[in-house]
């Protein structure tokens, strides 16, 4: 039977035209049963939308028959037809889950029309709303595997950024200790740490703060990494002490072209230096660094000197190469700019209130970190990295 259908059931001759006419305005087929047992024989869910049945059948109570349609398919609409007389019946019949009911004489077209147009509107509707939830389960379930795709390619982003880290901490030849705290704000980070022994008295380093968080500032770190070991594949850095500043300038220049070709819009800001071991001199670059790093010694801890434009934005970063003698006793602290989202106040205040924070932990980075309360803060609202470097 094509298309949407309906059952009923009633001997009522009268009765049973005028339905048929109703039922078929409404764009129903009608399929006729002229007893409760050929009405129950002939009921298919599959089938039929709406079921019309008499209280009063040949053969056994309406009522009977809305029991077994119901007990079938408890979801289809079953309508009774009474007599006036009928009205505990109908009570009974709502009870047993009919939708609605019709009293005879059946002769206003308008009201039946009525009650059919609101069924079969409440059953499309529902059957609307039951794709409509299958649809949304579909969509849920293929987000959660899209999230979950998602969180497997982050954890392995992740572990591949920690496998490109260093080792903290780091002791090299000539007394110096590296070490670093690097807490991202999202599973990846988009700071990152570096450093390494050239030659027999030069310790290099540096800090890089990429712009943005999460995987794309992550992947600018990797990018960065493998542009510098690359170049120093390509030639040696860092190893004799008139081309130290040399050294420093081309690798700000190396990432800032790299940056500026991706397109990506990133930039960064960096610290990068070399520690004489041999001369006690510390050799450095800033770009952009924001705060700028600080030097610890037995007269308390201050900022470093310098000044550079960041990378990525510029052409030419206007960086200059500085030179500090280190005491036979000092450490060396870089933050990125995230470790200022940790304090209050506006910019000045913040770097005050670090300056005196290193000054009073002697810029240890176990004690900086629990003055910082990095662990306990909260949500992260930027990548928070610091690097130390000491000696003595």
């Amino acid at each position: 039977m094509a298309g949407p259908s309906s059952l009923l059931l009633t001997d009522d001759e009268r009765s049973r035209n005028f339905l048929r006419g109703a039922l078929s305005r409404q764009g129903l087929s009608v399929a006729i049963a002229d007893s409760g047992q050929q009405g129950i024989e002939q009921f298919s869910p599959e089938l039929f939308q709406l079921v019309v049945v008499d209280l009063l059948l040949p053969d056994m109570d309406g009522l009977e028959v809305l029991r077994k349609i119901k007990q079938r398919s408890p979801g289809t609409a079953v309508v009774m037809i009474a007599e006036k007389g009928e009205l505990h019946e109908v009570l009974q019949a709502m009870r047993l889950g009919a939708c609605d009911y019709l009293i005879k004489p059946i002769q206003q077209a308008a009201l039946i029309d009525k009650v059919i147009c609101r069924i079969t509107g409440e059953e499309n509707l529902a059957q609307q709303n039951l794709e409509y939830r299958k649809t949304l389960e579909q969509r849920n379930s293929e987000l959660r595997d899209h999230v979950e795709v998602l969180r497997r390619d982050q954890e392995a982003g992740r572990l591949l950024q920690q496998h490109l880290l260093p080792r903290s901490p780091f002791f090299y030849p000539g007394g110096v200790e590296a070490a670093y705290r690097l807490i991202p704000s999202l599973y990846l980070s988009g700071d990152f740490v570096d450093y390494g022994l050239f030659g027999e008295r030069f310790v290099a380093f540096y800090l890089v703060d990429v712009s943005g968080h999460g995987v794309s500032s992550a992947l600018v770190t990797a990018l960065i990494k493998n542009s510098v070991m690359h170049r120093l594949r390509e030639r040696p850095l860092f190893s004799q002490l008139e081309s130290l500043g040399a050294d420093l300038l081309e690798v700000l220049e190396l990432i800032n072209r790299e940056l500026l070709s991706t397109g990506m819009g990133k930039h960064a800001s960096m610290f990068i230096g070399v520690v004489d071991t041999a001369a006690g001199q510390l050799h450095y670059a800033v770009a952009g660094q924001i705060p700028m790093p600080a030097l610890v010694s037995a007269a308390g801890a201050d900022w470093l000197p310098g000044k550079g434009r960041p990378l990525g934005i510029f052409e030419q970063g206007d960086w200059q190469v500085m030179c500090a003698e280190l005491p036979s006793s000092w450490r060396l602290v870089a933050c990125s700019d995230g470790v200022l989202e940790l304090l209050e106040g506006d910019l000045l205040q913040k770097e005050e209130q670090l300056l005196a924070l290193i000054d009073t932990t002697g810029g240890e980075l176990g004690p900086l970190c629990e003055g910082l309360k990095v662990d306990t803060f909260g949500a992260l609202p930027d990548d928070i990295t610091i690097l130390t470097l000491a000696h003595g």
